[in-house]
This record gives structure tokens, C-alpha cells and sequence, in this order.
């Protein structure tokens, strides 16, 4: 992105008009706009279309050997142009479909590939002229049009949105005067796909400044073939002082091999960095540092005096924080966490101490800057792994003991298979959102009360709950919210009204924590509360775990009643 950023401010310093003397010989030269050229080709981001000001650019892949060496006097012959496309031709005696660089007047460009396509839908302003890109380069490489971003995108490596072809609305200096559009591409894509087809990018420009005040149009123009460095050549003509152009090529060589691009796409890993951290070696009995490098691992089958791979490491629950504050980009699973398409830990937990663990093994299937993350928050271990991962990770058996989260989601999930009428889950990724507190932070308490209160409470359906009290014979009140039209339902179904309120009484409970804690949680009442609370549950994590299994037993008692099987 910050090279995109310097090839257009290169460009809105390129199509700012000159002033002095010195400034107008040298762009009626061309010098500087062909310098940039030269440049860009070595640039990241190349520039792959551009019609803005003086500068016109349209580039094509051509077939390798058609361009080595370069018939320059042909390629300069060039009338492409992105408004060429696919399209139905015939004749007396035949039709076919034709290629857009078929009838090119460059004999080297005719079996090449357009990269740019500028197209019109007529009649819908909205679509009167827009880009594509070509389509199996799109394809190869994974890439989708983003219109918030008009750009053709992927996943990088950390799972974050890479920009590698897009398309840019130039505007004069200062002001909101649309002055042109740019396409820009990623050099590195550009040439695996040169590589993996045989071709060659090459870029076809023409380059024409007039001082409008002087000019009064072409006439006897001094005209002749010239050269920019060892990969441009041009047809140059100009009106002295008063207007120029120049009509060529670029040859821009593909920096890449099929067999680097091969070795990138099946062994990528190759190269990758390994960080260290503090783990306990259960091999040799001890707490060290150790690199999560696969050649510094072994497992349970191999003869060797390296650690296992299922090394545990420890961490301080703030690692966690992260994948909490962007739900679109990763993927918290209350074992599992997973980033878009980019990478996957395959298991985690947390330990009686409240520290989160994770093996040595998995830890190097991630990027290196993602293992730096983890990094920052190892320590050695306080306490053993938890049993639920002693048993599942090392015994490789089923772990059935209890868990109130995970057992109220099941049933939420069960009331939303069955299409219960009287809750309805509000959102598809609540459930993924709903996860015990990792750390001792309030503010994160208050986040996951929050979350767990839009899951639940949120569900409930007042006017199908009142309407079932008043089939069960009861006479709700209009001030009656969903959660005491629950009770009633309970009362009208056969319960006593101080049971009815005891069962109901956890999901008020959570409904009233939810405002009081993320609603206040700076103020002197919520400090209060949370003080009552650790004297009671001793950590934030325990009481809402303690709260969570309160609402799951209200939950199955309510579904019995509502919804019995």
C-alpha cells in the first residue's frame, strides 16, 4: 500500500503543468515522464493503464519470444487500446469469435494477453464505464473485486486485505475536477503470471504535452526515432516550444522463473522464521527455552533427544485479547483459533492458574509475526496443563466433564434447529462472539456479559412469550418486558411464583450485570459491584462461569416447560 501511495503522488507530480522555462523544455523533452517509466518499472506497484493529462498508458502480456529481442519498429506501430475486447466477428463465409489483440497492427502483440478491459453497459449511468481485469489472472490468483475498495483483492499471509490490481480516480491538484484514471498492479503477481504463461509484460505509451496558449495545431513537426535507457523506444515529434509527443514501447522483463515461482507455491515454508519460547521439555523434565522449529521437534515415534512436538508453552491470558477485538478477522473457537484463510491453531486452553497453553507443534504453523504475538505474552509455567487437554491432546480420549458455556450454546443452537417461536438467535456469529473471560480486565468481563445477554436475553420473543401467557390463563401487563413475561409463562404453566422467579432470576441477573457493567463501568457503582463479585467468585472468569451455568439450568427448565419434547 505505501508503494501505491508513492507511485500516485509520483504521478500527480507528473501531470501538474509546467511554469518556468527550464520546467517547459523538459516536459516538451519528455525526460521526466519517460524517467518515470524506467522507474515504476521497477516499482512494486506497476502501473498497468493510465490516461490522465499528457500520459496515456495501456500494457499487454505478449508471448516472450515474440519480444526477445524487441522488434521495436513493430511494437511501436501498436494501436491497442482497453476498449478492445472478445468479441463476434464474421464474414460471408464464417464467423468466429475473435481475441481482442487479433487484428493488432504490432505483430508482436496479436497472440499477447490484454491485462486492463475498460467496458460500457449503455443506458445505465451507474455502468457507463468501469474495469475488469483479465479473468484468468484473476482467477489463478484468488482475487475478488471489492467496490469499497476498487480494488481486486486477497488474503495476505496474516490474513489481512492485500490490494493487487486497483483502479484509481486521479483529481487535479487541490480541488475534486476528476483529471484521469490509473490502474496499478502488483509487480509481484505480474510476473508470476508472466512466468507460468511465457510472457512478457510490455507497455504501450503515448505521451502528448501541448502549451494550448502557443498551439494552433500539428504541421511540419521534426519527428525521429529515439531510445530511453535499453528497454524503451519511441517515435518522437515536436512543434519547438509550442508541443510534443512520443508514441512507444517499454519492454519490462519478467523478474521471476517458473521454477522460483514453483519452489514459492510448493515449498513456502522453506525460508520461514521460528521464534523460541519458554516451555516445559516433559521429555527431559524441565522449563527452557525452545524453538518451535520443526527440525528442533520430534514426535512420540521418533527415536530422538529433541522435545516433542506436544511441548507445552504458557502464556498470559492477555494473548487472547486480540482475536477477541476483530471478530471478522479471526476466528475464536473456545479450543481453536483461526484467521481468514491465512493460518490455524489448532488447539489451545487455559489452566486452572488462568494462563493459556498451547504445544510447541502448532505454535510453528504460524506466520513468524504471528508467533512474535504469542512471544510477548510466554512465561513459564505456573501449573500444569488443564485436564480437559490432558485428556483430549496427550490421552487422545473424549473429554465429557461439564462445561456451562459450551452446554447453554448447545441448547440455544437445539432451540434454533427446532425453530422454537419463543427465542430466536439475533445474529448468525453471536454464538462465535460468546466466550469466558481470559483476563482479570473489567472491560472485557463487561464485553463478554454483554455478548452472552445479546445471545440469551436478547432472544426472547415478547409477543409470542405474551401471547403464551395469556393461552396459559395469565393477564400480562403492558409494562411487561420479555423477561417477566417469561416468569409469567412459567407461574401460568403450573410453577410457583417464587420458584418461577428463582429460575428466571439468573437472566436477570445477567440482563441488569450487562448495563450495569458496560454501561458504568468507569463509575464508583460499578467498581462496587465488582468488588461484591470477587469477594464472592474470587476472579471475574469464575463468576461468569458460576453465571453461565446458572443460565443454563434456568434455559432447560424454560425449554422443558415451553417446548417439552
Amino acid at each position: 500500500m505505501h508503494d501505491q501511495h508513492r507511485v500516485l503522488k509520483q504521478l500527480q507530480a507528473l501531470l501538474a503543468l509546467p511554469e518556468t522555462t527550464e520546467e517547459i523544455a523538459a516536459w516538451l523533452e519528455l525526460g521526466v515522464s519517460l524517467d518515470f517509466l524506467e522507474e515504476n518499472a521497477r516499482s512494486d506497484s506497476v502501473v498497468l493503464f493510465l490516461s490522465a493529462g499528457h500520459m496515456y498508458v495501456h500494457s499487454v502480456l505478449a508471448p516472450t519470444g515474440a519480444v526477445s529481442p524487441p522488434n521495436f519498429e513493430d511494437l511501436t506501430s501498436w494501436h491497442a487500446d482497453p476498449w478492445s475486447s472478445w468479441s463476434i466477428t464474421y464474414s460471408a463465409n464464417k464467423t468466429w469469435i475473435s481475441s481482442p489483440l487479433e487484428s493488432e497492427a504490432s505483430k508482436s502483440l496479436r497472440k499477447g494477453e490484454q491485462i486492463v478491459f475498460m467496458r460500457g453497459f449503455e443506458g445505465v449511468p451507474s455502468r457507463s464505464s468501469y474495469v475488469e481485469i483479465l479473468q484468468p489472472l484473476t482467477h489463478v490468483f484468488g482475487l475478488h473485486f471489492m467496490p469499497e475498495r476498487n480494488a481486486w483483492c486477497r488474503l495476505d499471509r496474516l490474513g489481512d486485505i492485500e490490494d493487487v490490481f486497483r483502479v484509481v480516480s486521479l483529481q487535479e491538484p487541490g480541488t475534486k475536477t476528476p483529471q484521469g484514471r490509473v490502474v496499478l498492479g502488483s509487480r509481484k503477481v505480474l510476473d508470476q503470471y508472466a512466468a507460468l504463461t511465457g510472457a512478457t509484460l510490455v507497455r504501450l505509451f503515448d505521451f502528448t504535452c501541448i502549451l494550448s496558449e502557443r498551439f494552433s495545431g500539428w504541421g511540419s513537426e521534426d519527428s525521429d526515432r529515439r531510445a530511453h535507457g535499453e528497454n524503451i523506444q519511441y517515435r518522437y515529434g515536436r512543434m519547438k516550444g509550442t508541443a510534443s509527443y512520443g508514441r512507444g514501447a517499454q519492454i519490462i522483463p519478467t523478474a521471476t522463473t517458473l521454477e522460483e515461482v514453483s519452489r514459492a507455491f510448493w515449498h513456502d515454508d522453506e525460508d520461514k522464521q521460528h521464534a523460541t519460547f519458554i516451555a516445559y521439555d516433559r521429555k527431559h523434565d524441565q522449563v527452557r527455552e525452545i524453538s518451535c522449529a520443526p527440525d528442533a521437534l520430534a514426535n512420540y515415534f521418533t527415536k530422538s533427544d529433541k522435545p516433542w512436538e506436544v511441548t507445552p508453552a504458557f502464556f498470559k491470558p492477555e494473548v487472547l485479547l486480540k482475536y477477541k477485538s476483530d471478530r471478522e478477522k479471526y476466528k475464536l473457537d473456545h479450543r481453536s483459533i483461526g484467521c481468514r484463510g491465512a493460518w490455524y491453531l489448532k488447539t489451545y486452553d487455559v489452566n486452572e492458574e488462568g494462563q493459556v497453553h498451547t504445544y510447541l507443534g502448532y505454535l510453528n504453523k504460524l506466520p513468524f509475526e504471528e508467533q512474535l504475538h504469542w512471544k510477548q505474552y510466554n512465561e513459564a509455567p505456573k501449573g500444569g496443563i488443564s485436564e480437559r487437554a490432558l485428556k483430549t491432546d496427550l490421552y487422545g480420549t473424549w473429554d465429557e466433564s461439564y462445561d456451562p458455556l459450551l452446554s447453554l450454546k448447545a441448547k440455544l443452537r437445539r432451540l434454533e434447529e427446532i425453530h422454537a417461536p419463543w427465542w430466536t438467535l439475533r445474529g448468525k456469529d453471536l454464538p462465535d462472539r460468546v466466550h469466558y473471560p481470559a483476563t482479570a480486565s473489567p472491560d472485557e468481563w463487561a464485553e463478554e456479559l454483554l455478548n452472552l445477554d445479546q445471545l440469551l436475553v436478547e432472544g426472547f420473543e415478547e409477543k409470542v412469550l405474551r401471547a403464551k401467557g395469556i393461552e396459559l390463563g395469565e393477564q400480562p401487563q403492558d409494562q411487561m418486558r420479555s423477561l417477566g413475561l417469561l416468569q409469567l409463562c412459567l407461574v401460568g404453566a403450573g410453577f410457583e411464583e417464587e420458584h418461577a422467579g428463582r429460575i428466571v432470576a439468573p437472566l436477570k441477573s445477567l440482563h441488569q450485570l450487562r448495563s450495569k457493567a458496560k454501561g458504568h463501568a468507569g463509575g464508583e457503582s460499578a467498581k462496587v459491584l465488582r468488588q461484591s463479585i470477587l469477594q464472592e467468585h474470587g476472579t471475574l472468569r469464575e463468576h461468569y462461569r458460576a453465571l453461565a451455568q446458572a443460565c443454563d439450568e434456568s434455559l432447560a427448565i424454560i425449554t422443558n416447560t415451553l417446548q417439552p419434547a
